[in-house]
């Protein structure tokens, strides 16, 4: 009888091991998970495997994104892309910042096709520093005619770029949804202002 008290003992303590009690908290949530690509230093968002480079080039507007650096409070955000002779692009970048406008050229590198078949490139600008991962710092993460989403290493950066400089205000929303599911923090996303811009 008393083998047994000690065995149903034991038992009784070790299943409270094994099965965990039932917590009180019914709150679940449900993690983003978004695709990655890993090169041993940085993780990188996946490039639209539709990206198409020749239609992509010509005049974006961004309308959403992380405000960082010279965006931060501008408006009027503009970037224009065009090929160079030599395989990259072009990078002119515009923004209205208080009364007077600003601009700065840069250049589009392709990386190794490792990254992605197109649509991931290394931006540069004069006088700003490299980058610190290896690999792209501008991946288009989907594509569309008008529309585009593109994302930094790690997420750090997102732009939300439309053809149309004012799109309708359900349009941008829905973009801001499609990069939230792409791994982007809802939490840091602006609409940026595309009001009173010269043509």
């Amino acid at each position: 009888m008393r083998v047994k008290a000690t065995i149903t003992a034991l038992t009784s303590v070790a299943s409270g091991f094994l099965t965990p009690r039932q917590s009180n908290d019914t709150t679940t949530t449900t993690p983003n998970v978004a695709a990655a690509q890993y090169d041993g230093s940085c993780f990188y968002p996946v490039p639209d495997p539709k990206f198409n480079l020749e239609a992509y080039l010509g005049t974006w507007y961004q309308v959403a994104g992380t405000p960082f650096g010279p965006t931060a409070g501008a408006r009027c955000v503009a970037a224009n892309y065009s090929l160079n002779n030599n395989g990259t692009v072009r990078v002119v970048n515009t923004a209205t910042v208080g009364p007077r406008s600003v601009s700065i050229v840069g250049t589009a590198t392709p990386v190794d096709s490792a990254y992605g078949a197109g649509g991931a490139f290394v931006v540069s600008f004069p006088g700003t520093p490299g980058a610190e991962c290896p690999g792209p710092n501008y991946i288009v993460q989907d594509y569309a005619i008008d529309w585009a989403i593109v994302q930094t290493q790690k997420w750090n950066t997102l732009y939300i770029l439309s053809r149309e400089r004012q799109p309708a205000p359900a349009s941008i929303d829905a973009w801001i949804e499609r990069a939230v599911a792409f791994g982007s923090d809802a939490s840091a996303i602006s609409k940026f202002d595309q009001t009173d811009c010269d043509a």
